[in-house]
């Protein structure tokens, strides 16, 4: 029997090659942004199970953007996408935000003690910076609010 790797990470933000159906998104790196970034995806909003409460789990589909274009890939499939190596930050956390995983730099009081804006390193050298409703603080959750409360305030 043969053992396979398991599937490389994939972060919001990164570069990405895709190898789908599509051909002219082929040979150019592109852009990695969750799947219903600017819209809906209704697999977006799958629920997994009978209480329709959303449990952390790597997404299947993403959004890919040729950033010289501005073409997009909605719903590109992950078996589709291979990451491009790149270096994060040595104080990049991986934080698992419904099902897209983030390369997180610190979080922000995103309007209550459970809610946070979490921003996060891009290939693109910005900040990208998202919104969350955090059910419990975890330790890499108080790790990135700590390392928010040391950052100047822009």
């Amino acid at each position: 029997m043969s053992e396979t790797a398991p599937t490389p990470r994939l972060f919001i933000g990164s570069h990405v090659t895709y190898h789908g159906s599509i051909t002219e998104m082929h040979d150019r790196p592109l852009y990695l942004l969750p799947c219903m970034w600017f819209g809906r995806c209704q697999a977006c909003w799958e629920q997994d199970d009978e209480f329709g409460k959303r449990h952390p789990m790597e997404r299947d589909h993403f959004m890919a953007v040729d950033l010289t274009t501005d073409h997009r890939l909605h719903h590109a499939r992950r078996a589709n996408l291979t990451p491009i190596p790149h270096e994060w930050p040595e104080d990049a956390v991986p934080v698992n935000i419904n099902g897209y995983w983030y390369a997180a730099a610190y979080t922000t009081p995103g309007g209550s003690d459970r809610a946070r804006t979490v921003h996060f390193y891009t290939a693109e050298d910005f900040m990208g910076r998202t919104w969350c409703h955090i059910r419990e603080p975890a330790p890499d959750i108080r790790r990135l609010d700590e390392q928010g409360r040391r950052r100047p305030v822009i």
